[in-house]
């Protein structure tokens, strides 16, 4: 990449931080094929703030600096709006979803459901998520190459719609139903909905959009019996419910797209998340070996812990938290930024600052036993008012999935370097869908073709 110039920017917007030169064409396919490599080029090159150009859209600033990151995660919602970025998720998640919303009905919507993902309630979903996870991983193959991202979305979904609506005769079909209709993440439609006006991309769309008005129609009549129910167990169905009885303006579309959002959001991250957490481990036998012995002496789960940590740091799964959109101008890290600015606050990039995390490509669970928890440089669950809801029982399902698999299975690695990161709506994961080798642990004689950790934007 060549030296920045101020040169490259839009005319009028020379008060921006650098852009890399080129067509925004060139940038816009660099940033959807691969991601990763694009963003640490452009922190090497143009430092901690830079800006991006992606065709039809204004311009994008991504920071990376902490303090410049905590500014615009506690900025007023009045002068940092939620950007475009939350709109290409619209057709996943809906237009009512409470995560496209403006700042009141958000908190409204948070505030009837926060109940049922408090901390204090992880000891009531333990035992039905440990269920799950053993139910799951049962039928997994061992000795043979496997794909664990399709397996792992589908675990995760099925500890989310537990949280989400308890037993459920209606809840088999739904899950099976959802899982069809999110096949679409893989494709670049929903980044780039122009495409679905051609060929081939059509049916794609077309199919997507039959597949959402199925799940609309069964998530319409589960709300619909469940209304009338007069037993209540505390599920997030139950909450949204409660709330429209308490007078809470909620239609049942409002309720259908937050559901979704709330389903989306706790499988597909959760379940990259592993993913990552299976290679890493595949590829660093060493700090596998480590955690095993832990689990086996069974004398706490520090290193669990810190290896769920190190791999929400490491892992790419969110590399950015949600854009803000600016509405009016603001200033941060003593440059002001006006419309219409985006600002991308680029958690990927802290996480990976060899200045705040020595050694940032390696995978080392102990930097987080050696080093207090960085409050201001650690937000793997984004941060201010949009945090993460669910970030507790994302942590509890991670560590359970881990403990549950390594009790009785070693995890090798199935090809030589660690698949890059791709697109899948708003998250990335694995490319080749986390491959990687269970073994029995009294069959494990050779740790497979891993030659030690290579980072995640490495081509497979």
């Amino acid at each position: 990449m060549p030296a920045p110039s101020a040169a490259s920017l839009p005319a009028g917007r020379r008060d921006l931080p650098p852009t890399a030169p080129g067509p925004a064409t060139l940038q816009t396919l660099a940033l959807r094929l691969r991601p990763v490599p694009f963003l640490e080029r452009c922190r090497s090159r143009l430092g901690s703030r830079f800006t991006v150009l992606l065709v039809d859209m204004p311009p994008l600033v991504f920071l990376s600096d902490p303090h410049d990151i905590d500014a615009v995660l506690t900025a007023s919602p009045s002068v940092l709006q939620p950007g475009v970025g939350t709109k290409l998720i619209a057709p996943l998640i809906g237009e009512s979803s409470f995560i496209l919303s403006d700042e009141q009905e958000r908190k409204v919507v948070r505030g009837a459901v926060a109940p049922a993902f408090r901390r204090s309630r992880e000891h009531r979903y333990a035992e039905a998520i440990t269920a799950i996870v053993r139910d799951e991983i049962s039928s997994w193959p061992v000795g043979r190459t496997v794909a664990l991202y399709p397996r792992l979305s589908r675990l995760t979904l099925r500890v989310a719609l537990d949280v989400l609506f308890g037993e459920d005769p209606e809840i088999r079909r739904l899950g099976s139903r959802l899982l069809e209709m999110l096949s679409v993440a893989r494709s670049f439609v929903i980044q780039e909905p122009r495409l679905s006006r051609l060929p081939g991309w059509h049916a794609t769309w077309r199919r997507f959009q039959r597949q959402r008005s199925e799940v609309d129609a069964l998530l319409s009549a589960i709300i619909a019996r469940r209304t009338n129910e007069r037993h209540k167990h505390g599920h997030v169905l139950e909450m949204l419910i409660d709330a429209r009885k308490r007078g809470v303006a909620m239609p049942v579309s409002e309720i259908v797209d937050n559901l979704l959002s709330l389903m989306v959001a706790g499988h597909e991250t959760t379940a990259s998340a592993l993913a990552w957490a299976f290679l890493f481990l595949a590829h660093n036998p060493e700090v596998q070996d480590r955690l095993i012995e832990e689990l086996a002496d069974g004398q706490g789960e520090d290193y669990l812990t810190a290896t769920v940590l190190e791999t929400l740091r490491h892992g790419a799964v969110f590399l950015f938290a949600i854009p803000r959109a600016v509405a009016s101008p603001i200033e941060v890290g003593g440059l002001i930024y006006r419309p219409p600015t985006q600002l991308l606050p680029c958690t990927y990039l802290m996480h990976h600052d060899p200045d705040l995390y020595p050694e940032p490509q390696a995978f080392r669970p102990e930097r987080f036993i050696e080093t207090p928890l960085p409050a201001l440089t650690w937000k793997p669950w984004g941060g201010g008012r949009r945090r993460c809801l669910g970030q507790h029982l994302a942590a509890l399902e991670m560590r359970t999935v881990l403990r549950e698999v390594l009790s009785t299975r070693h995890v090798l690695a199935a090809g030589r370097r660690i698949e890059h990161a791709r697109w899948r709506s708003a998250i990335v994961a694995p490319n080749s869908g986390a491959r990687v080798i269970l073994r029995p642990h009294d069959q494990t004689q050779a740790r497979g073709p891993a030659t030690g950790y290579s980072s995640v934007g490495s081509a497979s």
